[in-house]
This record gives structure tokens, C-alpha cells and sequence, in this order.
């Protein structure tokens, strides 16, 4: 035993001797300062200035830093760009005046050079830029805000309330950083009323108060159901194939996608069972002797909604399945309505063919899209998501995104198109985020506006 322990420790000793010091890869510091920025040269920007200049050369330079204040009362603020940029970018300037800007070369052992003054003189301010387009207008059950943002930078956009004694309370705040913004803000009576909308930018700097006195118009949900009658249904659903839609050998009896219907107006918006479904032919099952057996594009489907109704808005809800964004969701479409529609026997010789010449715009079919000369478009749709994910993601995650797929997807109507009352309604569905596999997955579908 003692020769045992007699043998490790020399062979410890030989291992310890044997090891060298870890080397220090850490810069060495020191408090010798970097030399001066020179030939600083001021681009005034909207709201801020970009300063471009040349750095000292000194090995162990990290960047610049910029020292500035929005006003005399703020605390300062530093902006820092590293030793690969000769600019350095100030943001957040609610005015056009004169300031002053103190600028530092600085190295790795934090020393600063000397400071070199600079006066920036702001352009007019994005939220200063924002709010003299931003424009409103009453829309049903609510205020329709519209603005421009060709600069999109991320910005506010708030509705207050006033009560009878002027006291003012906030109602919502939308977010965007669209070029081309737009919100409504809804659930209001219809009586005239006073509002005022706001324009806020990241910094908390707040735009001159937009005051208005609108009178929102009535609203209501449309209804799938009233007093135990089902009203939507697929729209002529023996002779859907030949509008390219629904193959109705697929769909047994009593139509399995027929019955399915029901299911976007039962109020159960996340729904990973009772969803409206439908998986559409391939180009070869419609068209006899068709050269591809891939599935045809865009896609179709035509809803008779019962009654005609005047629409101001809708909404529709994913499969509620996960991982979430993950139930082959249309993310481009468009929205038709109509209280005619032709008959299968109206168009050319009413055969399938020549009804998919006219239903359609499917080269193979020979489609020509010319039922959209007798339908009246009512919106153009696109899913955008507030994070700036992109619509044809397979999922999504963050919280922001998975909350704003649990709301639902909402679109408005074309105000242009808001006073008219249709029926019938067809959805051309023209981009999905799987691969553009054509099945349709939707929870629940809502409309609101008012009925004829």
C-alpha cells in the first residue's frame, strides 16, 4: 500500500511539473488614449443625423461613441459604432433645432479621445412627418385611421375617448411600422361621438392630438345560424368540380365537405377536430388527359351565405393545431361576392369543360378568370405579421406571433365596396405556407356589416 501511494504522488509531481501557465488571450490594457476623430461630416436626417468621419489609426481602437441630449432637461444618451464603420447614426429628435454632439474615439481599455464638438440640425421628425397624413374616418362599428410612413420607422398610433367634460381616455394602441399604415379601432355605438388619435415613436415623443367627432355605423355579426336554420352552405355543390372546386366524388353522400360547413360558424375558433376542410383534385382528376398531376393554382371555393348582407369585415381561424401556423394557412387571397352567379347550363355548352374555361384561370383548363367580369372583388388579402415574420413561415413560436395566430386573421372589406350586399361569396386562395399544398384548415369564419 505504501509503495501504491508512494507511486501516485510521484506521478502527480511529474503531471504538475509537466504543465504550463494558460496563456492570457485577453487584450492588455492600458491608459493611454485613442487619438481624435477627424474630418467629421454632418448628413441632417429625419429626426437625427448620420456623422461620418475618419478614425485614428491606433491598434487598439474599438469604435466611436457619440455622446448627445434631446433637450437640456433629458439625461445623455450614447450611441456607439465599432472601428469597421466610418458613420455613426443618431436617432430620436422630436424638433428641428440646433444640437450639439460630442464625439469620442474610444479603445479597448475604454479610454476616450478628446471630444469633438459637432452641431446636427434635424430634419422634420418621422412622427411630425406621420401625423400630418394621418387621416380617420368612420367605418362600421368603429374609426378607421389611415397615415403614411415612407420611412417606416415603429411607431403608435392611439385612440382616446372624451367624456362630456373633456377628460380623455385611452381607448387602444396599434403598433406598425407599415409604409402604408392602416387600423380600425371598433366595438363603438353608433351615435356621434368625439375621438382623438395620437402619433407616439419609440422614444415616447407624441404627435400634435388628431381631434375628430365621428358617428360610427351599425354593425353586426352575419350570422351561419338563425333560430336553428342553417343558412351557409357550399354554393352548388353537385357541379363544384366544375368551377374547379370540390371533386364531389370525393365526398360520399351526403358530402363530407358539405357537412363540414357547419363548422366554421359553431363559435369554436381553435379547433383541431371540428374544422371546415377540403382537399381539392389534382390538375389531372379535373382535366382528362392533363400533362401534370400536381394540384391546380390558384385554389377556389364558393360559399352561399343564405341571406344578402352588406359586409364591412371578416375574419377567419387556422386549424387549431401545433405546432402553431402549421394547418396549411392562406396567407394571399382575394374576396368576391355576387347575387347571380351563372348556372352551369348558362356558360358555352355547359359542359365541365368549358365551365372551367370560365371559373377559372388555369392554363390547362384553358381558364380565362372571366367569371370575375360578372363578381365584384371585395378585398385583396394578405396575412402580415406585427413581428415582421414572414407570411409563408411553416410555424411560428414567439408569443407575439402565436397570439396573433390564436386572434384569428382579420381583414376589411374595400370601403368602396362596404354599401353593397352580396350573397354569394368565392374566395380565390392563391399562396398557403406548405409548400402551396392546396387543403383548406379553418377553425371558424366570420363576417360582420349589416344585412339588406
Amino acid at each position: 500500500m505504501k509503495k501504491l501511494a508512494l507511486y501516485i504522488g510521484v506521478l502527480v509531481s511529474a503531471l504538475l511539473e509537466g504543465c504550463t501557465e494558460i496563456k492570457d488571450w485577453s487584450d492588455p490594457q492600458d491608459k493611454v488614449p485613442p487619438g481624435s476623430i477627424t474630418d467629421v461630416q454632418v448628413e441632417n436626417t429625419n429626426g437625427g443625423a448620420i456623422l461620418h468621419y475618419t478614425l485614428p489609426e491606433d491598434e487598439d481602437l474599438l469604435g466611436a461613441k457619440a455622446v448627445f441630449k434631446f433637450s437640456e432637461n433629458e439625461e445623455p444618451m450614447e450611441v456607439y459604432a465599432s472601428a469597421f464603420n466610418n458613420s455613426i447614426v443618431l436617432e430620436g429628435y422630436a424638433n428641428t433645432d440646433e444640437h450639439v454632439v460630442q464625439l469620442y474615439a474610444v479603445d479597448k481599455s475604454d479610454n476616450l479621445s478628446e471630444p469633438v464638438s459637432v452641431t446636427i440640425k434635424p430634419l422634420t421628425p418621422p412622427v411630425t412627418l406621420i401625423r400630418r397624413t394621418l387621416k380617420t374616418q368612420e367605418t362600421f362599428s368603429g374609426v378607421r385611421a389611415r397615415w403614411e410612413n415612407p420611412l417606416k420607422k415603429p411607431i403608435a398610433i392611439s385612440l382616446y375617448t372624451i367624456d362630456p367634460s373633456g377628460e380623455r381616455t385611452l381607448y387602444e394602441r396599434h403598433y406598425s411600422s407599415a409604409e402604408n399604415g392602416g387600423y380600425t379601432f371598433r366595438n363603438f355605438e353608433a351615435i356621434e361621438q368625439p375621438f382623438s388619435l395620437e402619433v407616439t415613436d419609440r422614444w415616447n415623443h407624441v404627435s400634435a392630438p388628431l381631434d375628430t367627432l365621428l358617428t360610427p355605423l351599425y354593425e353586426t355579426q352575419i350570422l351561419g345560424k338563425v333560430n336553428n336554420t342553417n343558412l351557409w352552405d357550399l354554393y352548388d355543390y353537385d357541379h363544384s368540380v366544375y368551377r374547379g372546386e370540390l371533386l364531389q366524388a370525393n365526398a360520399g353522400s351526403q358530402g363530407v365537405y358539405r357537412g363540414r360547413v357547419r363548422n366554421l360558424y359553431d363559435d369554436n375558433t381553435w379547433d383541431n377536430s371540428g374544422y371546415f376542410y377540403y382537399r381539392p383534385p389534382t390538375m389531372n382528376q379535373y382535366v382528362p388527359g392533363a400533362s401534370t398531376s400536381a394540384f391546380p393554382s390558384p385554389n377556389y371555393v364558393t360559399f352561399d351565405l343564405g341571406v344578402a348582407a352588406k359586409y364591412s369585415r371578416f375574419k377567419y381561424y387556422t386549424r387549431g393545431r401545433t405546432p402553431y401556423y402549421s394547418a396549411w394557412v392562406w396567407y394571399e387571397f382575394e374576396v368576391w361576392g355576387t347575387n347571380n352567379p351563372k348556372k352551369i347550363n348558362e356558360i358555352g355548352d355547359g359542359s365541365q369543360a368549358d365551365n372551367l374555361k370560365y371559373w377559372t384561370s388555369w392554363p390547362d383548363a384553358g381558364g380565362t378568370d372571366e367569371w370575375k367580369n360578372d363578381w365584384e372583388k371585395l378585398a385583396d388579402c394578405e396575412i402580415k405579421f406585427p413581428s415582421g415574420t414572414p407570411a409563408n413561415a411553416p410555424q411560428v413560436e414567439s408569443a407575439e406571433d402565436v397570439a396573433f395566430v390564436m386572434d384569428g386573421f382579420g381583414f376589411d372589406i374595400d370601403p368602396n365596396m362596404t354599401g353593397k350586399a352580396f350573397r354569394y361569396i368565392r374566395f380565390v386562395l392563391k399562396k398557403n405556407n406548405t409548400d402551396n399544398v392546396p387543403y383548406i384548415q379553418w377553425s371558424e369564419l366570420q363576417f360582420w356589416g349589416s344585412y339588406q
